[in-house]
Protein backbone atom coordinates (compact mmCIF):
# COMPACT_ATOMS: atom_id res chain seq x y z
CA UNK A 1 0.00 0.00 0.00
CA UNK A 2 1.21 2.99 -0.90
CA UNK A 3 1.77 6.07 1.48
CA UNK A 4 -1.38 7.71 0.45
CA UNK A 5 -3.40 4.70 0.83
CA UNK A 6 -1.56 4.52 4.23
CA UNK A 7 -2.58 8.03 5.33
CA UNK A 8 -6.06 7.99 4.28
CA UNK A 9 -6.75 4.60 6.18
CA UNK A 10 -5.39 6.38 9.39
CA UNK A 11 -7.22 9.50 8.95
CA UNK A 12 -10.62 6.78 8.45
CA UNK A 13 -9.57 4.94 11.74
CA UNK A 14 -9.18 8.21 13.84
CA UNK A 15 -12.55 9.20 12.41
CA UNK A 16 -14.24 5.94 13.48
CA UNK A 17 -12.42 6.01 16.68
CA UNK A 18 -13.56 10.02 17.25
CA UNK A 19 -17.80 8.93 16.11
CA UNK A 20 -16.92 6.44 18.49
CA UNK A 21 -16.11 8.72 21.61
CA UNK A 22 -18.77 11.19 20.50
CA UNK A 23 -21.66 7.50 20.16
CA UNK A 24 -20.08 6.84 23.86
CA UNK A 25 -20.50 10.13 25.18
CA UNK A 26 -24.30 10.71 23.55
CA UNK A 27 -25.57 7.71 25.00
CA UNK A 28 -23.56 8.35 28.81
CA UNK A 29 -25.53 11.69 28.72
CA UNK A 30 -28.83 9.78 27.34
CA UNK A 31 -28.82 7.29 30.09
CA UNK A 32 -28.16 9.80 32.46
CA UNK A 33 -31.56 10.69 35.55
CA UNK A 34 -34.01 13.03 34.01
CA UNK A 35 -33.24 15.17 37.13
CA UNK A 36 -29.67 15.50 36.11
CA UNK A 37 -30.54 16.09 32.06
CA UNK A 38 -32.92 18.95 33.81
CA UNK A 39 -30.45 20.20 36.20
CA UNK A 40 -28.06 20.91 32.63
CA UNK A 41 -30.42 22.15 30.60
CA UNK A 42 -31.38 24.84 33.03
CA UNK A 43 -27.64 26.10 32.52
CA UNK A 44 -28.39 26.98 29.54
CA UNK A 45 -29.85 30.41 27.87
CA UNK A 46 -33.42 29.96 27.80
CA UNK A 47 -33.25 29.92 23.59
CA UNK A 48 -30.39 27.01 23.44
CA UNK A 49 -32.43 25.23 26.37
CA UNK A 50 -35.32 25.19 24.19
CA UNK A 51 -33.57 23.83 21.43
CA UNK A 52 -32.58 20.78 22.98
CA UNK A 53 -35.90 19.68 22.25
CA UNK A 54 -34.87 18.31 19.00
CA UNK A 55 -31.55 16.33 19.81
CA UNK A 56 -34.20 13.22 20.94
CA UNK A 57 -37.12 12.10 21.86
CA UNK A 58 -36.43 11.82 25.46
CA UNK A 59 -35.46 15.55 25.67
CA UNK A 60 -38.37 16.78 23.60
CA UNK A 61 -40.30 18.04 26.42
CA UNK A 62 -37.06 18.22 29.59
CA UNK A 63 -36.90 22.07 29.29
CA UNK A 64 -40.50 22.65 30.22
CA UNK A 65 -39.20 22.38 33.34
CA UNK A 66 -36.56 24.39 33.90
CA UNK A 67 -36.46 27.04 36.50
CA UNK A 68 -35.33 30.38 34.85
CA UNK A 69 -36.43 31.44 32.03
CA UNK A 70 -34.82 34.45 30.43
CA UNK A 71 -36.08 36.84 27.51
CA UNK A 72 -34.33 39.53 25.72
CA UNK A 73 -35.25 41.21 22.59
CA UNK A 74 -33.27 41.33 19.43
CA UNK A 75 -33.61 43.26 16.47
CA UNK A 76 -37.04 45.05 15.82
CA UNK A 77 -37.35 42.71 12.73
CA UNK A 78 -38.08 39.61 14.90
CA UNK A 79 -39.96 40.98 17.07
CA UNK A 80 -42.53 39.36 16.35
CA UNK A 81 -41.12 36.11 16.50
CA UNK A 82 -39.46 36.86 20.21
CA UNK A 83 -43.07 37.90 21.45
CA UNK A 84 -44.46 34.88 20.32
CA UNK A 85 -41.39 32.58 21.36
CA UNK A 86 -42.06 33.90 25.18
CA UNK A 87 -45.69 33.28 24.71
CA UNK A 88 -45.30 29.72 23.64
CA UNK A 89 -42.24 28.62 26.32
CA UNK A 90 -45.21 30.06 28.76
CA UNK A 91 -47.30 28.24 27.31
CA UNK A 92 -45.77 24.82 27.34
CA UNK A 93 -43.99 25.62 31.00
CA UNK A 94 -45.29 22.14 33.32
CA UNK A 95 -46.89 23.15 36.68
CA UNK A 96 -43.38 23.05 38.17
CA UNK A 97 -42.06 26.33 39.85
CA UNK A 98 -40.51 28.60 38.26
CA UNK A 99 -37.19 30.52 40.01
CA UNK A 100 -36.02 33.33 38.16
CA UNK A 101 -37.92 35.18 35.35
CA UNK A 102 -35.91 38.07 33.08
CA UNK A 103 -37.33 39.87 30.65
CA UNK A 104 -36.09 42.93 28.32
CA UNK A 105 -38.23 43.70 26.32
CA UNK A 106 -40.11 47.03 24.32
CA UNK A 107 -44.08 48.00 24.60
CA UNK A 108 -44.67 49.62 21.91
CA UNK A 109 -48.63 49.57 22.12
CA UNK A 110 -51.56 48.50 24.30
CA UNK A 111 -51.40 45.07 22.53
CA UNK A 112 -48.02 44.80 23.91
CA UNK A 113 -48.88 45.54 27.23
CA UNK A 114 -51.31 43.21 28.27
CA UNK A 115 -48.93 40.66 26.56
CA UNK A 116 -46.44 41.46 28.88
CA UNK A 117 -48.71 41.42 31.71
CA UNK A 118 -49.69 38.10 31.04
CA UNK A 119 -46.25 36.95 30.93
CA UNK A 120 -45.67 38.43 34.44
CA UNK A 121 -49.19 37.42 36.23
CA UNK A 122 -47.89 33.78 34.18
CA UNK A 123 -44.29 33.42 36.17
CA UNK A 124 -46.35 34.39 39.35
CA UNK A 125 -48.84 32.10 38.93
CA UNK A 126 -45.78 29.25 39.00
CA UNK A 127 -44.18 30.82 42.38
CA UNK A 128 -41.55 32.83 40.63
CA UNK A 129 -39.08 33.73 43.31
CA UNK A 130 -36.74 36.34 41.04
CA UNK A 131 -38.38 38.75 38.91
CA UNK A 132 -36.06 41.01 37.11
CA UNK A 133 -37.75 43.17 33.83
CA UNK A 134 -36.16 46.27 32.13
CA UNK A 135 -39.21 47.77 29.81
CA UNK A 136 -39.11 50.68 27.26
CA UNK A 137 -42.13 52.35 27.34
CA UNK A 138 -43.26 54.48 24.13
CA UNK A 139 -46.68 55.32 26.80
CA UNK A 140 -46.39 57.92 29.54
CA UNK A 141 -48.30 56.05 32.85
CA UNK A 142 -47.97 52.01 33.17
CA UNK A 143 -49.30 49.27 35.57
CA UNK A 144 -48.15 46.07 36.65
CA UNK A 145 -50.30 43.60 37.99
CA UNK A 146 -51.94 43.85 40.64
CA UNK A 147 -51.03 40.14 41.46
CA UNK A 148 -47.30 41.12 41.71
CA UNK A 149 -47.69 43.64 44.80
CA UNK A 150 -49.15 40.62 46.75
CA UNK A 151 -47.04 37.83 45.32
CA UNK A 152 -45.88 35.59 48.48
CA UNK A 153 -43.25 33.83 47.27
CA UNK A 154 -41.49 36.62 45.43
CA UNK A 155 -38.15 37.30 46.97
CA UNK A 156 -35.87 39.48 44.56
CA UNK A 157 -37.71 41.98 42.52
CA UNK A 158 -36.10 44.39 39.75
CA UNK A 159 -37.85 46.90 37.78
CA UNK A 160 -36.74 49.59 34.91
CA UNK A 161 -39.43 51.22 33.63
CA UNK A 162 -39.11 54.94 32.16
CA UNK A 163 -42.67 56.07 33.08
CA UNK A 164 -45.04 56.71 35.19
CA UNK A 165 -45.93 53.87 37.42
CA UNK A 166 -49.30 53.29 38.04
CA UNK A 167 -49.51 51.44 41.67
CA UNK A 168 -52.65 49.34 42.91
CA UNK A 169 -54.47 49.95 46.22
CA UNK A 170 -53.06 46.69 47.93
CA UNK A 171 -49.46 46.38 48.66
CA UNK A 172 -47.58 44.06 50.29
CA UNK A 173 -44.45 42.19 49.33
CA UNK A 174 -44.50 39.24 52.21
CA UNK A 175 -40.98 37.96 51.71
CA UNK A 176 -39.70 40.43 49.31
CA UNK A 177 -35.41 40.78 50.19
CA UNK A 178 -34.13 42.72 47.52
CA UNK A 179 -36.22 45.36 45.65
CA UNK A 180 -34.20 46.90 43.01
CA UNK A 181 -36.40 50.51 41.38
CA UNK A 182 -34.96 52.09 38.10
CA UNK A 183 -36.20 55.12 35.88
CA UNK A 184 -39.78 55.36 37.29
CA UNK A 185 -41.94 58.30 38.04
CA UNK A 186 -43.20 57.88 41.40
CA UNK A 187 -47.13 59.01 40.80
CA UNK A 188 -48.19 60.49 43.92
CA UNK A 189 -47.38 60.43 47.94
CA UNK A 190 -49.99 57.99 49.11
CA UNK A 191 -49.59 55.05 46.53
CA UNK A 192 -45.46 55.50 46.84
CA UNK A 193 -45.73 55.42 50.61
CA UNK A 194 -47.67 52.31 50.29
CA UNK A 195 -44.91 50.71 48.07
CA UNK A 196 -41.95 51.45 50.64
CA UNK A 197 -44.50 50.29 53.71
CA UNK A 198 -45.42 46.79 52.55
CA UNK A 199 -41.98 45.78 52.64
CA UNK A 200 -41.50 44.24 55.82
CA UNK A 201 -39.05 41.74 54.99
CA UNK A 202 -36.71 43.71 52.69
CA UNK A 203 -33.14 44.05 53.33
CA UNK A 204 -31.69 45.58 50.45
CA UNK A 205 -32.76 48.55 48.09
CA UNK A 206 -32.18 50.27 45.64
CA UNK A 207 -33.71 53.56 43.73
CA UNK A 208 -32.00 54.54 40.53
CA UNK A 209 -32.84 57.62 38.15
CA UNK A 210 -36.39 57.46 39.84
CA UNK A 211 -38.54 60.98 39.61
CA UNK A 212 -39.80 62.35 42.70
CA UNK A 213 -41.15 65.16 40.76
CA UNK A 214 -44.82 64.42 42.06
CA UNK A 215 -43.60 63.82 45.25
CA UNK A 216 -44.19 65.93 48.22
CA UNK A 217 -43.17 63.72 51.28
CA UNK A 218 -42.44 60.05 52.00
CA UNK A 219 -40.91 58.25 54.42
CA UNK A 220 -38.81 54.46 53.95
CA UNK A 221 -38.97 52.18 56.72
CA UNK A 222 -38.38 48.07 56.85
CA UNK A 223 -37.14 47.02 60.42
CA UNK A 224 -34.85 44.25 58.44
CA UNK A 225 -32.87 46.99 55.94
CA UNK A 226 -29.48 46.93 55.97
CA UNK A 227 -28.37 48.51 52.71
CA UNK A 228 -29.98 51.08 50.73
CA UNK A 229 -28.78 52.60 47.44
CA UNK A 230 -29.97 56.06 46.23
CA UNK A 231 -29.01 57.25 42.81
CA UNK A 232 -30.57 60.71 41.62
CA UNK A 233 -30.20 62.96 38.37
CA UNK A 234 -31.12 66.61 37.70
CA UNK A 235 -34.65 65.42 36.40
CA UNK A 236 -35.12 63.77 39.64
CA UNK A 237 -36.88 67.22 40.85
CA UNK A 238 -38.53 70.56 38.71
CA UNK A 239 -39.03 73.03 41.80
CA UNK A 240 -36.80 74.13 44.71
CA UNK A 241 -38.36 72.34 47.49
CA UNK A 242 -38.04 69.07 46.21
CA UNK A 243 -39.39 65.54 48.01
CA UNK A 244 -39.02 65.29 52.03
CA UNK A 245 -37.35 61.64 52.30
CA UNK A 246 -37.40 60.40 55.67
CA UNK A 247 -35.64 57.20 56.21
CA UNK A 248 -36.00 55.39 59.53
CA UNK A 249 -33.72 52.47 59.73
CA UNK A 250 -32.70 50.57 62.74
CA UNK A 251 -31.03 47.97 61.47
CA UNK A 252 -29.40 49.94 58.33
CA UNK A 253 -25.53 49.04 57.82
CA UNK A 254 -24.88 50.98 54.66
CA UNK A 255 -26.22 53.88 53.16
CA UNK A 256 -25.01 55.39 49.41
CA UNK A 257 -25.82 58.63 47.82
CA UNK A 258 -25.00 59.69 43.76
CA UNK A 259 -26.51 62.86 42.74
CA UNK A 260 -27.10 66.45 42.95
CA UNK A 261 -29.57 66.15 46.27
CA UNK A 262 -32.75 67.82 44.78
CA UNK A 263 -34.39 65.90 47.23
CA UNK A 264 -33.90 65.97 51.51
CA UNK A 265 -32.91 62.73 52.63
CA UNK A 266 -33.18 62.75 56.35
CA UNK A 267 -31.88 59.49 58.39
CA UNK A 268 -33.34 58.51 61.64
CA UNK A 269 -32.49 55.83 63.88
CA UNK A 270 -29.56 54.50 62.31
CA UNK A 271 -27.57 53.50 65.29
CA UNK A 272 -26.48 50.49 62.91
CA UNK A 273 -24.44 52.59 60.11
CA UNK A 274 -21.08 51.03 59.20
CA UNK A 275 -20.54 52.27 56.55
CA UNK A 276 -21.64 55.88 54.42
CA UNK A 277 -20.95 56.84 50.37
CA UNK A 278 -22.27 60.34 49.77
CA UNK A 279 -21.20 61.80 46.33
CA UNK A 280 -22.65 64.86 45.49
CA UNK A 281 -22.48 66.50 42.07
CA UNK A 282 -22.00 70.47 40.63
CA UNK A 283 -25.57 71.93 42.22
CA UNK A 284 -24.96 74.96 40.09
CA UNK A 285 -27.40 77.83 41.41
CA UNK A 286 -28.67 75.91 44.01
CA UNK A 287 -25.26 75.35 45.99
CA UNK A 288 -26.74 76.97 49.28
CA UNK A 289 -29.78 75.21 49.38
CA UNK A 290 -28.14 71.97 48.19
CA UNK A 291 -25.80 72.47 51.09
CA UNK A 292 -28.36 72.49 53.90
CA UNK A 293 -30.14 69.43 52.71
CA UNK A 294 -26.25 68.01 52.88
CA UNK A 295 -25.82 68.97 56.36
CA UNK A 296 -29.42 67.87 57.18
CA UNK A 297 -28.04 64.65 56.05
CA UNK A 298 -24.90 64.27 57.53
CA UNK A 299 -27.03 65.51 60.77
CA UNK A 300 -28.81 61.63 60.77
CA UNK A 301 -25.14 59.67 60.49
CA UNK A 302 -23.14 60.34 63.19
CA UNK A 303 -22.92 56.78 64.65
CA UNK A 304 -21.33 55.77 61.15
CA UNK A 305 -18.30 54.32 61.25
CA UNK A 306 -16.83 54.45 58.07
CA UNK A 307 -17.87 57.50 55.99
CA UNK A 308 -16.56 58.25 51.90
CA UNK A 309 -17.37 61.91 50.65
CA UNK A 310 -17.19 62.46 47.31
CA UNK A 311 -14.72 66.33 46.86
CA UNK A 312 -18.59 67.70 45.93
CA UNK A 313 -20.50 66.81 48.95
CA UNK A 314 -17.16 68.91 50.78
CA UNK A 315 -17.01 72.02 48.45
CA UNK A 316 -20.93 72.65 48.98
CA UNK A 317 -20.66 72.91 52.29
CA UNK A 318 -18.52 76.30 51.53
CA UNK A 319 -21.84 78.22 49.84
CA UNK A 320 -23.26 77.55 53.87
CA UNK A 321 -20.25 78.58 55.86
CA UNK A 322 -22.48 78.85 58.99
CA UNK A 323 -23.97 75.58 59.55
CA UNK A 324 -20.33 74.15 59.62
CA UNK A 325 -19.73 74.40 63.61
CA UNK A 326 -23.25 72.74 64.38
CA UNK A 327 -22.47 69.08 61.73
CA UNK A 328 -22.79 66.73 64.48
CA UNK A 329 -19.49 64.98 65.67
CA UNK A 330 -18.96 61.76 63.90
CA UNK A 331 -17.09 59.59 67.13
CA UNK A 332 -17.36 56.20 66.08
CA UNK A 333 -15.41 57.11 62.27
CA UNK A 334 -12.14 55.55 61.95
CA UNK A 335 -11.57 55.32 57.97
CA UNK A 336 -12.46 58.26 56.11
CA UNK A 337 -12.48 58.79 52.57
CA UNK A 338 -12.71 61.70 49.88
CA UNK A 339 -12.99 60.98 46.39
CA UNK A 340 -14.41 61.60 42.98
CA UNK A 341 -12.13 64.28 42.38
CA UNK A 342 -8.88 65.98 43.95
CA UNK A 343 -9.40 67.42 47.38
CA UNK A 344 -8.50 71.32 48.22
CA UNK A 345 -6.75 71.02 51.39
CA UNK A 346 -6.93 74.80 52.16
CA UNK A 347 -10.74 74.82 51.77
CA UNK A 348 -12.98 76.16 54.99
CA UNK A 349 -15.10 73.48 55.27
CA UNK A 350 -12.56 70.61 55.12
CA UNK A 351 -10.75 71.94 57.66
CA UNK A 352 -14.10 72.57 60.21
CA UNK A 353 -15.19 69.01 58.75
CA UNK A 354 -11.73 66.79 59.76
CA UNK A 355 -12.11 68.80 63.16
CA UNK A 356 -15.42 66.50 63.65
CA UNK A 357 -13.90 63.32 63.97
CA UNK A 358 -11.99 63.32 66.89
CA UNK A 359 -10.56 59.23 66.68
CA UNK A 360 -9.80 59.29 62.85
CA UNK A 361 -7.60 56.76 62.37
CA UNK A 362 -7.01 56.88 58.46
CA UNK A 363 -7.38 59.39 56.21
CA UNK A 364 -7.46 58.45 52.63
CA UNK A 365 -7.41 60.73 49.37
CA UNK A 366 -8.18 58.56 46.12
CA UNK A 367 -7.69 61.28 43.63
CA UNK A 368 -5.15 63.27 45.14
CA UNK A 369 -4.63 65.86 46.92
CA UNK A 370 -4.19 69.82 46.14
CA UNK A 371 -4.18 73.43 47.17
CA UNK A 372 -6.56 75.49 45.62
CA UNK A 373 -5.28 78.57 42.81
CA UNK A 374 -6.70 81.49 45.41
CA UNK A 375 -4.67 79.86 48.36
CA UNK A 376 -1.96 82.42 49.44
CA UNK A 377 -0.38 80.95 52.51
CA UNK A 378 0.13 77.02 52.62
CA UNK A 379 1.84 76.92 56.26
CA UNK A 380 -1.39 78.33 57.59
CA UNK A 381 -3.49 76.22 56.84
CA UNK A 382 -5.62 73.40 58.79
CA UNK A 383 -4.94 76.08 61.80
CA UNK A 384 -6.60 75.00 64.33
CA UNK A 385 -5.38 71.36 63.81
CA UNK A 386 -7.95 68.86 63.92
CA UNK A 387 -7.81 67.10 67.13
CA UNK A 388 -7.21 63.99 65.80
CA UNK A 389 -4.17 65.04 64.17
CA UNK A 390 -2.60 65.74 67.42
CA UNK A 391 -3.86 62.24 68.58
CA UNK A 392 -5.24 59.26 66.93
CA UNK A 393 -4.95 59.62 63.20
CA UNK A 394 -1.75 56.63 62.30
CA UNK A 395 -2.11 56.63 58.32
CA UNK A 396 -3.23 59.17 55.34
CA UNK A 397 -3.26 57.36 51.97
CA UNK A 398 -2.69 59.74 48.62
CA UNK A 399 -3.43 58.45 45.37
CA UNK A 400 -1.46 60.89 43.14
CA UNK A 401 -2.21 60.72 39.43
CA UNK A 402 -1.92 63.72 38.38
CA UNK A 403 1.43 65.87 38.25
CA UNK A 404 3.03 65.11 41.64
CA UNK A 405 4.79 68.37 42.27
CA UNK A 406 1.55 70.45 42.60
CA UNK A 407 0.64 68.25 45.66
CA UNK A 408 3.66 68.06 47.52
CA UNK A 409 2.91 71.38 49.33
CA UNK A 410 -0.52 69.89 50.57
CA UNK A 411 1.53 66.83 51.82
CA UNK A 412 4.38 68.63 53.35
CA UNK A 413 1.23 70.53 55.23
CA UNK A 414 -0.13 66.92 56.47
CA UNK A 415 3.26 65.42 57.77
CA UNK A 416 3.75 69.10 59.76
CA UNK A 417 0.43 68.77 61.32
CA UNK A 418 -0.20 64.99 61.67
CA UNK A 419 1.73 64.35 65.12
CA UNK A 420 0.59 60.89 65.56
CA UNK A 421 1.11 59.94 62.33
CA UNK A 422 3.00 56.12 61.90
CA UNK A 423 2.78 56.09 57.91
CA UNK A 424 1.98 57.79 54.68
CA UNK A 425 1.47 55.74 51.65
CA UNK A 426 1.54 57.67 48.68
CA UNK A 427 0.41 56.19 44.90
CA UNK A 428 1.96 57.37 41.91
CA UNK A 429 3.25 56.97 38.48
CA UNK A 430 6.63 55.13 38.43
CA UNK A 431 8.51 58.28 36.74
CA UNK A 432 7.05 60.75 39.55
CA UNK A 433 7.94 58.71 42.41
CA UNK A 434 11.00 58.36 41.46
CA UNK A 435 11.31 62.70 41.22
CA UNK A 436 9.99 63.76 44.07
CA UNK A 437 10.84 60.84 46.47
CA UNK A 438 13.63 62.97 48.07
CA UNK A 439 12.04 66.17 48.29
CA UNK A 440 9.22 63.93 50.25
CA UNK A 441 11.78 62.90 52.80
CA UNK A 442 13.04 66.04 53.32
CA UNK A 443 10.07 67.76 54.67
CA UNK A 444 9.63 68.14 58.15
CA UNK A 445 7.58 65.75 60.09
CA UNK A 446 5.27 65.86 63.46
CA UNK A 447 6.01 62.32 64.05
CA UNK A 448 8.94 61.00 64.11
CA UNK A 449 7.72 57.30 64.09
CA UNK A 450 6.25 58.37 60.65
CA UNK A 451 7.54 56.03 57.50
CA UNK A 452 7.01 56.50 53.67
CA UNK A 453 5.83 53.73 51.56
CA UNK A 454 5.81 54.80 47.91
CA UNK A 455 5.09 52.84 44.88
Amino acid sequence: MDERGLNQSSKKHKLIEEQGIVDGNTKCLENLPEEILRYIISLLPTNDAVRTSILCKRWEYLWTSIPNLGFKIGSKAKRTLFMNFVERVLLLHDSSDIKQFTLYCDVLHDGDASRIKAWISSAIRHNVQELVFKLNISEEQFSLPHCLFTCVTLTKLRFDIPCVLKLPPTIYFTNLKILSVGYVTFSDDYSTQKLFSGLPALEEMFLEGCNWVNLTAVSISSPKLHCLVIIDDEQNSNDEDGCQVMIFGPGLKTFTYHGPLCNDYCLYNSCSLERVVIDVCDPGKTARQVAYRMYRLLSGLSTVKKLQLSSGAVEVLNSAAELLPHVPMFNNVMHLEFDDGPTYLDRVALSKILGKFPCLNTLEFPEGIDLSVNCKNADGILNPVPPCFLSHLRCIKVYCYAEVQNQLPAIKNLLKNAVALDKIVISSDYHFARDFEKQLVEFPRGSKNCKFVIY
